[in-house]
C-alpha cells in the first residue's frame, strides 16, 4: 500500500475519501455490470429466446464459481484492510498468498467436478428440452476457465482492501472491453452462439488477470502475492474463513434461490424464463450500484476500526447511507418511466418484452431497502463481525428468499415470484438493522 493511500484511509476529509474509494469501486461495479449485460445483448440480437433462457439459466452456476472464489477473495480483503490499519504489512502479504493459492485449488477441483457431472448438473437446474444443449456448451466452457474466472474476481477484491480501487477498475475495463470486443465476434462471425459467448468471457478474464499479475510484479503493493510468503498459519485460514464463508454462503444461497426462481418460473413457458433473466440483468445495475457503494467503504471501514477511529467510521457510514439513498431515487424514476424500453434494448420478442417491464416496474420497490442493506452487510463483514454478517447474509439469499418464492408461486403463480425479492428485501433489510444499530449506538457511549 502507498502513502497515498494510507492517507485516504487514516486522514483525508471523510467525505473527500469516501468519494475517492467508491467512485473507481461503482465504476468496477459498472464494468461489472457491461460484463454481465454483454452475453446477454448480444445472444439476445439472435431474437432467440431459448439461447436468452439458457444463458439464464445457467448464470446461478457463474454465480456459484463467484460465490466460491469470494470465500477467499472477501474473506481474504476483509482480513486485509484490518491488518493494514493495524500496520502488520508481512502479514497482510502472506493472508494475499495463501488466499491466491487456495482459489486456484478450489478451482480446478471445480472444472473437474463440474465437467464429469455435467449432465446431473444441468438436471438439478431446470433446463427444458428446447434450452439442455444450449446449456451444455455455455457451461462447459465457462467451467474450463473456472480458475481464471475465479482469481480475476478474487484479485479485485485484495487491490481494493488496500485502497487500489483504480487498479481494480482497470482490470476490469479490460477484461470487459476484451468481452465486448471478442462476443461479435465469435457469436455472428464465427456463429458459434451461447458458445462463442463462453469463449469471449473466459477470454476477457484471463486478459484481467494478467493485467493484476503485472501489477503486483512492479511491487507497489505491500498486500501482493508472493511465493516467499507462502506459510499456513490456522489462525490466518480460520480468519479469513470467519468473514468468507458467510459472504460466500450467501452468493451460493443466490444461486440456488436463483435456481429455484428459474425451475418456478420455467413452468409459464421459455418466454417467462427469458423475461425474467433481461429483467434480473437490466436490475442489476441497480444492485451493483449499490454492491460497488458498499465495497467502496469497505476498507474505510475496516481500517477504522482497526485503528479504533470509530468517529471516522460513523462519519463515512453516514455519508454513504445518504449517498445510497439519493441514488435510489434516481433509479426508481428511471425505472418507473423506462421499463419497457430497458427490455427492448435486449430482445424484441413481445411476449418478453411484456413480462419484462412488468417484472422491473415490481423490482423497484427493493431499491431503497437494497442500497441500506448493502451498507449495513459490508459494514458487518468490514468489523469481523461474523455471525451477524452471516445472518443477514442468508436472511436475503436464502432464509427469507427461498420460502418467500416458494410460497407467494403457490398462491399468486408468476406474480408471487415477482414480489418475492422485494418483499425479501425488506423484510432483511430491517434484520441486518437490529445488528447495526446496537454496534453503532455502542461507539456514541463509549469514552
Amino acid at each position: 500500500m502507498s502513502h497515498k493511500n494510507i492517507f485516504m484511509l487514516e486522514k483525508m476529509p471523510v467525505k473527500k475519501a469516501v468519494i475517492s474509494l467508491i467512485i473507481p469501486t461503482i465504476l468496477s461495479m459498472m464494468v461489472q455490470i457491461l460484463y454481465n449485460l454483454t452475453d446477454t445483448f448480444f445472444i439476445g440480437q439472435l431474437n432467440d429466446p431459448f439461447q436468452v433462457a439458457a444463458v439464464t439459466i445457467t448464470m446461478p452456476l457463474f454465480m456459484m464459481l463467484m460465490a466460491i472464489s469470494g470465500i477467499f477473495g472477501n474473506g481474504g480483503a476483509s482480513f486485509i484492510s484490518r491488518l493494514l490499519g493495524e500496520k502488520r504489512y508481512k502479514e497482510a502479504k502472506e493472508v494475499s498468498t495463501l488466499s491466491f493459492l487456495c482459489i486456484i485449488i478450489t478451482g480446478i477441483l471445480i472444472s473437474i467436478f463440474s465437467l464429469i457431472f455435467m449432465n446431473q448438473i444441468l438436471g438439478l437446474i431446470g433446463t427444458s428440452a428446447n434450452t439442455l444443449l444450449y446449456c451444455k456448451k455455455y457451461l462447459t466452457y465457462i467451467m474450463l476457465g473456472a480458475v481464471p474466472i475465479m482469481l480475476n474476481f478474487a484479485v479485485s477484491q485484495f487491490l481494493r482492501s488496500e485502497g487500489s480501487a483504480k487498479i481494480a477498475l482497470m482490470g476490469m475495463i479490460i477484461g470487459t472491453g476484451a468481452n465486448i470486443i471478442l462476443d461479435p465476434i465469435f457469436i455472428f462471425v464465427f456463429k458459434q452462439g451461447v458458445v462463442g459467448a463462453a469463449i469471449a468471457t473466459v477470454l476477457g478474464n484471463i486478459l484481467s488477470l494478467i493485467f493484476y499479475v503485472w501489477y503486483y510484479l512492479k511491487g507497489k503493493s505491500l498486500a501482493s502475492p508472493s511465493l516467499k510468503d507462502l506459510c499456513f498459519k490456522g489462525k490466518q485460514f480460520a480468519e479469513i474463513l470467519k468473514i468468507g464463508l458467510p459472504s460466500s454462503i450467501s452468493q451460493i444461497m443466490m444461486s440456488v434461490g436463483s435456481s429455484i426462481s428459474f425451475k418456478l418460473a420455467v413452468q409459464y413457458g421459455d418466454h417467462a424464463l427469458a423475461a425474467m433473466g433481461v429483467a434480473q440483468r437490466v436490475i442489476s445495475i441497480v444492485i451493483f450500484t449499490f454492491i460497488g457503494l458498499a465495497a467502496g467503504i469497505q476498507p474505510l471501514v475496516g481500517y477504522s476500526y482497526g485503528a479504533k477511529n470509530h468517529k471516522r467510521l460513523k462519519e463515512s457510514l453516514n455519508f454513504s447511507i445518504l449517498l445510497g439513498l439519493s441514488l435510489s431515487v434516481v433509479f426508481i424514476t428511471l425505472f418507473i418511466l423506462f421499463s419497457k424500453h430497458a427490455v427492448i434494448i435486449f430482445i424484441k420478442d413481445p411476449h418478453v418484452v411484456d413480462f419484462g417491464s412488468r417484472m422491473l416496474k415490481v423490482f423497484t420497490f427493493a431499491i431503497p431497502f437494497a442500497t441500506l442493506q448493502m451498507i449495513f452487510m459490508v459494514t458487518l463483514q468490514a468489523m469481523g463481525k461474523a455471525l451477524p454478517s452471516l445472518i443477514v447474509s442468508l436472511c436475503r439469499q436464502g432464509l427469507v428468499y427461498i420460502p418467500s418464492i416458494i410460497i407467494l408461486n403457490h398462491f399468486f403463480q408468476f406474480d408471487g415470484i415477482i414480489w418475492a425479492m422485494p418483499i425479501t428485501d425488506v423484510l432483511t433489510t430491517l434484520i441486518a438493522f437490529m445488528f447495526f444499530y446496537p454496534m453503532i449506538y455502542k461507539f456514541d457511549h463509549e469514552k
